[in-house]
């Protein structure tokens, strides 16, 4: 039952090392293009709502370790 703990541990910090390096995933609306095509003229496209044009997002692990980057990437300096 110790190991157990101990490995979820070491799993749990190293997940927290790795959004403070790779804050930001692929947004899944957008597919990482940052574009979103219409359905009639596929020629035709806009930005993607939800990623505001970025193509990436936010990790949910850099939210709730750190705050987020607002899916800049840049963390706030203290």
């Amino acid at each position: 039952m110790g190991w157990l703990v101990l490995i979820a541990v070491i799993a749990l910090i190293g997940y927290a090392i790795s959004t403070r390096l790779h804050p930001l995933k692929r947004c899944p609306t957008c597919k990482g293009t940052g574009r979103l095509f219409g359905n009639f003229y596929k020629g035709s496209y806009r930005r993607c709502a939800k990623c505001e044009g970025r193509g990436q997002l936010d990790r949910t692990g850099a939210k709730v370790f750190y705050g987020g980057t607002k899916n800049t990437g840049n963390f706030k300096r203290k």
